[in-house]
């Protein structure tokens, strides 16, 4: 778990700089995925050893094949390793709620990870995945969690770049 010293800082990270950038943030105790991209158990590895608590909330086509997929009756009570499905990429306010549910769920600490924010471009219009990083940093900043949220710069105009850049207390 972060100590006192590296809650003073960023609560909420816009990573353009590739999945190395990404690594280089630290985590806190629980962690929650949001991954568009990846499949779940690939998710699952990479985090689960590191941190008390994980939930993936997969989203999308690969989240149709998840073999560990399961909807938890109770947050607070889930095993980690639990890995959350939202079938529809366009079904953002789905994902929101779901990351909700286990913020406020959760004791402790908890990052939520959004491995890609162009997938969620490319299913929703930008005012929509707007709202939904919004309202996902909101969530993280009110419990004092963190938010790790990626995105290929080079894939977008500047101006969108900079429209979501301002969201967030640090781009890498």
């Amino acid at each position: 778990m972060r100590g006192e010293e590296a809650r003073l800082g960023s609560a909420s990270v816009l990573v353009t700089g590739g999945d190395e950038a990404a690594d280089a943030v630290e985590h806190e105790s629980n962690v929650i995925g949001v991954t568009y991209e990846r499949d779940a158990e690939s998710w699952l590895a990479q985090w689960s050893g590191d941190a008390d608590r994980v939930v993936v909330v997969s989203v999308g086509e690969q989240s149709r094949g998840s073999a560990a997929a399961t909807a938890s009756a109770d947050c607070a009570e889930a095993a980690s390793g639990v890995v959350e499905t939202v079938p529809r990429e366009s079904a953002v306010g789905e994902v929101g709620a779901l990351v909700h549910e286990y913020l406020s769920a959760w004791e402790g600490a908890t990052t939520v990870r959004v491995d890609d924010l162009a997938s969620i471009l490319d299913a929703v219009s930008t005012e929509t995945a707007f709202r939904f990083v919004h309202a996902v940093l909101a969530r993280t900043e009110a419990g004092e969690d963190t938010a790790v949220v990626s995105l290929d710069s080079d894939a977008y105009p500047p101006h969108v770049v900079d429209t979501f850049a301002e969201l967030f207390d640090d781009v890498r």
